[in-house]
C-alpha cells in the first residue's frame, strides 16, 4: 500500500510540478514568478507577483516574453498576476491567457480607475480619520473613516460608482484604534488601524486581510 502511495505521489509531481522560480524585471518593473506548474505539454500555469500596477499593454508584452522564454511549448498557457499583499488563489488582479490566442484581462482596478477613486472626495464631508484602498480579489473599494456630527462614519466607494455609509463605534484594542459597526453583524466584522498605518479587517475567527493607506 505504501509503495503504491509513493508511486502515485511521484506521478502527480511529474504531471503537475510546482515551485518557486525567480525574480526579474521587465521595462523597469520588478516581478517575481512565485509558482509554475504544468500538465505535460497540454497547459502551463505561471503565477506572478508584480511590484505595482501596470498597463494592459505591459501585461501583453510581458506575456509574450514569458511564453517565448519557455523551453517547452504548451498548447495553452495561463498567467495570473498578483499585487503586493494579495493572496494567491484568492482572485488575481489580472490574467494573460494563451487559450490558444492571447487574451489580457485586468480583473481589479486599473491605474486610471484607482486614481479616479482616490481623487473622488464627493460626499466625504467631515474630519478624515484615514483613507485606505482595497484591491484584494479585484474589489476596487476606497474606505474612508470620518468624524461627522459627533459620529464615526465609514464610507465605502466602489469603482463602478457604488457608495454606502455605515455608522461605527470607536474603541481601543492593544493600543490600536478599533472600529465596529454600530448596528452589529453576525460574523463580528471589525477594523483595526495597524501600527504601520494599514487598515486590518477581522472577524470572530481572526484576521482576514489588510489594506494600505492612501497617501
Amino acid at each position: 500500500m505504501k509503495k503504491l502511495l509513493i508511486i502515485l505521489i511521484i506521478g502527480t509531481l511529474l504531471l503537475f510540478p510546482a515551485l518557486l522560480i525567480f525574480a526579474d524585471s521587465f521595462d523597469g518593473v520588478n516581478y517575481t514568478v512565485i509558482k509554475k506548474s504544468n500538465m505535460g505539454t497540454i497547459k502551463s500555469l505561471i503565477i506572478i507577483r508584480l511590484e505595482k500596477k501596470v498597463s494592459k499593454d505591459f501585461l501583453e508584452k510581458l506575456a509574450l516574453k514569458l511564453r517565448k522564454a519557455e523551453p517547452r511549448k504548451y498548447d495553452r498557457m495561463f498567467i495570473h498576476y498578483y499585487l503586493p499583499g494579495m493572496k494567491p488563489n484568492f482572485g488575481a488582479w489580472a490574467t494573460s491567457d494563451f487559450d490558444p490566442n492571447l487574451k489580457v484581462q485586468i480583473l481589479g482596478t486599473t491605474i486610471e480607475e484607482e486614481k479616479a477613486l482616490i481623487n473622488d472626495n464627493t460626499s466625504l464631508s467631515g474630519e478624515k480619520i484615514g483613507e485606505w484602498f482595497d484591491d484584494s480579489a479585484g474589489a476596487g473599494i476606497k474606505y474612508t473613516l470620518l468624524k461627522r456630527n459627533n459620529k464615526i462614519i465609514l464610507v465605502r466607494k466602489g469603482k463602478k460608482g457604488s457608495e454606502w455609509e455605515e455608522e461605527m463605534i470607536q474603541k481601543k484594542q492593544s493600543g490600536r484604534l478599533k472600529f465596529e459597526e454600530k448596528r452589529g453583524n453576525n460574523s463580528g466584522d471589525y477594523f483595526l488601524i495597524e501600527k504601520n498605518g494599514n487598515l486590518g479587517v477581522y472577524d470572530n475567527a481572526g484576521f482576514i486581510f489588510t489594506m494600505p493607506p492612501i497617501k
